[in-house]
């Protein structure tokens, strides 16, 4: 199964953990970059709010890929802005495998999850699994061992 690891990290986590699970998979991968940067609060006003922010040009085109793998840290219980608009620009999306990953500094909340699912599924996409990697995984390291779980579930023959 061919799969694209779309990536949104700001502090350098979530992209760690997505580079990782790209290693595992051999994954092609794309950056969720936006085009402006903001100040962290309004970063977390934006995602609380369900927001969208203009990102720079990545892959959005899934017609060469089986699979879409969305890696986004979680803001204020919520989607990141950046990763809002890649999934409204988002091609060639039906009939596809997708997954997500998200990472937090908290240990709770699966608004992100279930938002960036609902989304995906909203555009035909089939939903195979999800990984939340949580502030304690992160600081023990046990993130990793949640990693090559999940990766588990993509590893081509």
């Amino acid at each position: 199964m061919k799969t694209l690891i779309a990536c949104y990290s700001y502090s350098g986590n979530t992209l760690t953990v997505a580079q990782k699970l790209q290693e595992l998979i051999n994954a092609d991968f794309t950056r969720i970059e936006p085009v402006k940067d903001r100040w962290y609060l309004i970063k977390a006003i934006h995602a609380y709010l369900e927001k969208k922010w203009p990102i720079k040009p990545c892959i959005t085109d899934m017609a060469d890929y089986d699979c879409l793998i969305v890696c986004s840290p979680v803001w204020a219980g919520r989607t990141t802005p950046g990763v809002n608009q890649y999934l409204e620009e988002l091609e060639n999306v039906s009939g596809k495998k997708c997954a997500v990953l998200v990472t937090m500094g908290g240990d709770g909340n699966q608004t992100a999850t279930i938002k960036i699912r609902e989304n995906l599924e909203a555009q035909g996409m089939e939903f195979i699994d999800k990984v939340t990697i949580g502030g304690k995984a992160q600081k023990s390291g046990e993130w990793e061992a949640l990693v090559q779980d999940f990766s588990g579930k993509f590893k081509t023959e």
